[in-house]
């Protein structure tokens, strides 16, 4: 056994000798995080949730540090499977959110047809979520500026832009998008047609710009073939 690992040993039998919030247990599981930090034996990798997996690592520590059984495994090793742990269901988490969204686009329907629906996805040459960013950054910069200047009965900010963020999923109901834009009854009623008519093939012409879609006239002859 080296010297760190019988230092942290020692450390982390000193703190469970102690109250759990008193000074003398927290200074030493202080001393704990502090030495296997400064080690760099901790185990790494360049993942956008690590820091948050590092986190949960240490607060489960600090508050089980009695769980720690020196006649399994040294600290550090402990910390690491944990860690480990972590990541692995922090990355399993992020996977069923973006398979919860990417099935969100393809079976969503509605009064209106779901924007995502005319973007299917070619997962050989375009994943699903690289379509979305690339749509999602073309609705909010808007650089022909034709989304902002379409607008609902002469109501300027209630624009095409403005429409299709809001309905971009997760969607935001027809009714708050009214209640919003302080639209009466009859304007709410009629927000969900004009969008159809207005937004949405705008929406689909940016998509065969990009060929994420075939263009309709194309679609057409194929099917009177």
């Amino acid at each position: 056994m080296n010297d760190l690992n019988q230092t942290l040993q020692t450390l982390i039998a000193e703190a469970c000798q102690y109250e759990p919030r008193s000074l003398d247990r927290r200074s030493r599981l202080a001393c704990v995080h502090r030495l296997v930090m400064a080690s760099g034996k901790l185990w790494k990798e360049s993942t956008p949730y690590y820091n948050d997996a590092l986190q949960e690592m240490w607060e489960f520590f600090c508050q089980n540090p009695e769980l720690y059984d020196p006649s399994v495994k040294g600290p550090i090793t402990w910390l690491d499977d944990y860690l480990k742990k972590r990541l692995r269901n922090l990355r399993d988490s992020k996977y069923r959110q973006q398979k919860r969204e990417i099935n969100t686009l393809q079976t969503e329907s509605g009064e209106t047809i779901d924007p995502m629906a005319i973007l299917p996805a070619r997962p050989d040459i375009q994943p699903v979520l690289e379509i979305w960013e690339k749509t999602l950054a073309w609705v909010e910069t808007d650089p022909d500026g034709n989304l902002r200047n379409t607008c609902f009965r002469n109501c300027r900010e209630v624009n095409c832009q403005a429409l299709i963020l809001r309905r971009l999923p997760p969607e935001t109901p027809w009714n708050a998008i009214a209640k919003e834009f302080n639209l009466t009854p009859a304007e709410a009623k009629d927000l969900p047609k004009v969008y159809n008519r207005k937004c949405l093939p705008q929406l689909r012409q940016f998509a065969e710009s990009q060929g994420y879609v075939e263009p309709q006239n194309n679609s057409s002859r194929r099917k009177q073939s």
